[in-house]
């Protein structure tokens, strides 16, 4: 049994394949038979040739609209090609520009190039040069300073240092060795290789000498007398002083030092120092070269100083300048014990002739001044002439007194020609005299007065 059960599903499944084969070809049998009679029909044929002639139609016009399509296809490429050359052609100009301009960027790098390796090349020569005179410098110096026979200095220490040759010369400058432009200044500075003062810029420093109302908006309205006072600053330069003198006074005997007192940023804080002789100030500024004073590196020069007179503020002796410590001139501390402080040389001005009675010297006054020395009209704030003593002016009263009584008088005659009533009129003449030169004094004193006249009638 179990052999018979595959023979019978294979002829189970042949059977099946049969019967569909069978009904295939029937169906292909009646396709074929439904088709001839379509076409047998005229109608049909008729109509299957229109449907042909429609299907070409649309072939045909399907590949009129691909050949169109293909032709402005061709069309657009050709503009693109033609775009894509223009542009090619633009970059390369450029192309060729940039190489061009990379080229001439080149060209002038390496020509900068070459000209700041030159100047290096020129530096280095003038800075071989400098030092070998400078080196040369210092030891003629040294030999100036150690022969005492050499009376004359060396050549190059005579020369005169310009920063504008030819230029009109800086009028401030000239006068006090300093100017607020500095260094941007137009005019012509000059500075000596050698002389019997010294200028030590910024060399005493104190908070009060910074104008911090100008300098900050925040501080304009400080009151800095709260903090530090004037007697604070007078303290702290005392000290500062006997530092300076202590160390100054090593390299010779000093003539003067004068330290400015101005709140300009130029002028605050610079030590004048002059010695009796070049030699000396020549021994200071060497030894003073990359010293410290207070944690800031001194900067020493020669200064050419004409005269103490040009650069002081005259108003400032007597504290009556108006501008202050803002003042273009020098103010300068008052020294303790008015050491190092010799009196204003005089000068005479070259259009008017005075003497030295007319115009008496004015002297530097120190910490320890206490009385008002005598005006002198070019220091002063008006040209008025002080008498010299109180004579002039007592003679001047005198000469005032004996006018009003040289002035003619009335006087009062009696009737009768007695001595007594003489004698009495004499006394009456004296006593209306007296009593008329009361009352024009009177009189005269209360024109001048007139509110004091006021109250003693009241």
């Amino acid at each position: 049994l179990q052999s018979l059960e595959p023979s019978r599903a294979a002829t189970k499944k042949k059977q099946r394949q049969w019967r569909r084969q069978k009904k295939a070809k029937e169906r292909d049998r009646l396709e074929e038979e439904a088709e001839a009679a379509k076409l047998s029909d005229p109608e049909y044929r008729k109509w299957l040739q229109s449907q042909e002639e429609l299907e070409q139609f649309q072939r045909l016009a399907l590949e009129r609209q691909q050949q169109a399509e293909e032709e402005a296809w061709l069309r657009r490429e050709a503009i693109a090609q033609r775009q894509f050359r223009l542009d090619e052609a633009k970059r390369r100009v450029e192309r060729e520009q940039e190489e061009l301009l990379r080229a001439e960027q080149a060209r002038e790098l390496a020509e900068r190039e070459a000209a700041r390796s030159k100047l290096r090349e020129e530096q280095r020569e003038r800075e071989a040069q400098a030092a070998a005179e400078f080196e040369a410098m210092m030891q003629s110096m040294d030999e100036y300073l150690n022969n005492p026979e050499t009376e004359k200095p060396p050549k190059h220490l005579l020369r005169v240092m310009e920063t504008h040759p030819g230029e009109r010369a800086c009028e401030f400058f000239s006068r006090t060795n300093c100017c607020r432009f500095g260094h941007g200044c137009t005019f012509n500075h000059t500075r000596p290789m050698l002389s019997s003062i010294l200028l030590i810029r910024h060399f005493f420093a104190h908070s009060l000498l910074h104008d911090r109302r100008a300098e900050h908006k925040e501080y304009a309205t400080a009151d800095e007398d709260l903090e530090l006072t004037e007697r604070d600053l007078r303290n702290d330069y005392d000290e500062f002083f006997e530092d300076a003198v202590e160390e100054l006074g090593k390299f010779g005997k000093i003539l003067n030092l004068r330290t400015v007192r101005n709140t300009l940023e130029h002028l605050r804080g610079h030590v004048f120092v002059e010695y009796t002789h070049e030699r000396s100030a020549l021994r200071a500024f060497i030894n003073l070269q990359g010293r410290y004073y207070a944690s800031r590196r001194l900067n020493v020069e020669f200064s050419n100083l004409k005269t103490w007179r040009g650069a002081v503020c005259g108003l400032s002796l007597t504290r009556k300048c108006p501008k202050g410590n803002q003042c273009g001139y020098l103010h300068i501390f008052r020294n303790p014990h008015n050491l190092y402080n010799t009196e204003l040389e005089f000068t005479r001005t070259p259009r008017v002739e005075r003497t030295a009675r007319q115009t008496p010297t004015a002297k530097t006054p120190s910490w320890d001044d206490q009385i008002e020395r005598g005006r002198n009209w070019r220091w002063s704030e008006s040209p008025e002439m002080e008498l010299e003593n109180s004579r002039d002016l007592s003679s001047q009263r005198s000469k005032t007194r004996n006018d009003l009584k040289g002035s003619p008088q009335t006087e009062p005659r009696s009737r009768s020609g007695s001595g007594r009533f003489s004698s009495c009129a004499g006394r009456e003449s004296s006593s209306s005299r007296s009593r008329s030169s009361r009352d024009r004094r009177s009189n005269s004193y209360r024109s001048r007065s007139p509110k004091r006249h006021y109250k003693d009638r009241k």
